[in-house]
Formats: C-alpha cells, structure tokens, sequence
C-alpha cells in the first residue's frame, strides 16, 4: 500500500496497542535497498500513488522476460520496483518497528558490477542516516537497536542477500563489516562462488570451499549467518559449521520452497533432526516471510508451525514484502504490522511469546553474535 491507495486505519485493542509500545519490533529482511539504487524511492518520504501507477504502466509494456531472474512468479511490477511504498521510513514509525534489516541484493542484471552496486548501496542508506539523524540510525550491534528504541528511532540494520559482492575475496567480508554488514545470506537462489542456491536446476551442491571460509569468517567478525535460499546441502554444512546462532530470515514452513528445499518438518536421517529443529539447535530464529501470504491468520498459522517444533525462542518477523500483489491482503506493507500484534492476541498468545516474536528474539541472536 502507499500513500492513497488502499489506505486504512489499523484498529487494535489496548492490550496490543500496550505490546506494540513496549516490543522492540525487528523485522529481519527486506530488499528496499534495491530501488533505492534504481533511484524508484529515497526511504525517507511516503511513495506516492501517481508514481506507482506510472512504474505499472512502463511494466504492462515491458517483455515478460526482462522481468525474470528468479524461479518464482513475480508481479512484474515488483520485479521493477521491487518492495518501494512498503518500508520507507514513515511506514515504519507508523508501524512501531524498531529496527529494519535491509539487505543487499542484486538481480542478475547487476552481477557484472556487483561489488561497485553493493557499494552504491551502502552509501545511499549511509545519505539516508546523515540525512535524517533525528529519525533513524545505522545499528552494528543490539545495544544500539535498544537506543534506537529508546531515543524513538528506527534503526537500519545492514545484511545481504547473496553474497555476489565479495566474489572470490573472502577478506571482503571484512570490509562490509566495517561498513556496517551484520547478517549474510551465502546465495540468493543462484549458483555463486560459495555455494548453490534453491534455483531449481541445482539441486546437489552444498558450500565449497571458499563458502566454508566465507562461513568461518562470518563468525569470527560477528556477522549472523543467514541460510534462507540456501541449498539443503549447503544448509546442512553451515549447521556443522556453526558456532554462532544461524538464522533463517524469511521462510514459510508450511508452504514449499521454489527450488529443491526439503519440508522444514522433514527429519534429515543423518542428523536425526528437522531443519528448524537444527536452526535452533545452535541458539538461532526463523523469521515468517510475508510475501506470498494469503492473509494474517495465514502468518499466524507460520508462527503455530514454528512454536511447535521449536518453542517460542526461535520465531521472528523476516517479512519480505516484495509488491503489493503477493502481500497479504490484510497487511500490505510494514506500516500495518499493529495488525499482526492484534492478530496474536486474538490467537491466544501470551505477552512474551508476542514480544519475543516481535523483536526480541532477534534481539537475543545479534546479541550472541
């Protein structure tokens, strides 16, 4: 939704409007960077209807084909525009969100420059924070999503989404730390120098060797390890190689993976466990992905389905709005989130397991990494 479209009111009770005041809200992924770099949105100001009705105009005229670089099915619009009028900042303080991860990722057709584009990136939201120092920080670590929390701000956490960026240069992830990166994903659904993703012509690689350094590396600097689009061999070697919590940033367990993932509930006989039982294994989350969702009660039912392999410690936000065609009807972009918080209250949560879900479990795993 943006601004004029589709507007309304989110109504909830005193009970989830006393949550949403008190929750440290973390969403844990979000690919708003990528129009930020097309230069489709700034994240400061509201996205405005007219915009988005002449961004869908350019893609009913534009060759299905130019519009695809991953196997699922895309709004072309979204593939364009990609998540612009679901994150920019007003949205976020109208949705009571603490800290947003906004993650790098490239579309194939930037790979060639792929570094040079990470980078461009990574300044923009740096413009972004200069700009706006009385809205919104930069966090590295947990303690300044508290501040952020305290001083009223909403706090950008850097991630990345495919780990195209470094190419072959392992010391680059030092680099990105120092610019802020605290999570990382090895690939997107692709095949890349570290490993195979989910795309569906791969189904067997797992991490090579300069995956395994990547993987090792992370942990030593501190950044979360990430295995969402990951191959299921490629997620079973960063569990063996996990010293730190691992995350799944955005998921659903209920609904099949594009590609060749296995069912989360799928006990691996090799290791005599499921996916999310592993996951949390090593003190890590899943996060409920929102794209594709038909409706809140359809995110409530993710959130069940988590909790009862794993408990309450290991369940997060990890929304993944990308377009407004594939987002819950009744939650369209991350400014009405309330509802959501109102949604649990109606399922019968109590108030830890809702503000645990809410942020502080992510809170738990960047503070443990």
């Amino acid at each position: 939704m943006v601004a004029g479209e589709r507007s309304r009111i989110v109504k909830i009770s005193p009970r989830a409007a006393e949550l949403q005041r008190r929750a440290i809200v973390i969403d844990g992924h979000s690919d708003i960077l990528l129009p930020v770099l097309n230069g489709v949105t700034t994240l400061t100001e509201s996205f405005p209807a007219d915009a988005l009705e002449r961004w869908r105009t350019i893609a009913a005229n534009r060759p299905v084909a130019e519009l695809r670089d991953v196997p699922y099915e895309l709004d072309p619009l979204a593939m364009l525009i990609a998540p612009a009028g679901q994150y920019e900042l007003p949205l976020l303080e109208q949705g009571g969100v603490t800290a947003q991860c906004v993650a790098i990722y490239l579309p194939d057709d930037k790979l060639d420059h792929a570094l040079e584009s990470a980078l461009e990136m990574v300044a923009a939201l740096r413009r972004v924070v200069a700009a706006n120092a009385d809205r919104c920080i930069l966090a590295t670590s947990a303690a300044e999503i508290r501040r952020a929390k305290r001083e009223g701000k909403v706090a950008w956490v850097l991630t990345m989404e495919g780990a195209e960026p470094i190419g072959s240069r392992v010391d680059l992830l030092d680099i990105f730390h120092l610019l802020g990166l605290r999570m990382t994903t090895l690939t997107h659904s692709r095949r890349n120098l570290l490993a195979d993703g989910t795309q569906q012509d791969i189904a067997t690689g797992g991490l090579t060797s300069l995956g395994k350094r990547a993987v090792d590396r992370c942990q030593e600097l501190g950044i979360v390890l990430d295995v969402a689009h990951l191959s299921d061999r490629g997620f079973w070697d960063v569990i063996e190689r996990a010293s730190r919590p691992v995350v799944c940033s955005h998921t659903s367990v209920l609904t099949p993976s594009p590609g060749y993932r296995a069912p989360w509930d799928e006990v691996n006989p090799t290791y005599g466990m499921t996916k999310a039982q592993a996951i949390a294994q090593t003190g890590g989350l899943i996060g409920i992905v929102f794209w594709g969702m038909a409706d809140i009660a359809a995110l409530v039912d993710e959130a069940d389905a988590i909790i009862d392999q794993t408990g309450p410690d290991h369940v997060a936000l990890g929304t993944d709005f990308f377009g407004f065609r594939d987002a819950p009807l009744d939650l369209q972009h991350i400014g009405e989130l309330p509802a959501l918080t109102e949604a649990l209250v109606e399922r019968g949560y109590d108030d830890a397991t809702i503000l645990k879900l809410l942020g502080e479990n992510w809170l738990r795993v960047f503070e443990a990494s």
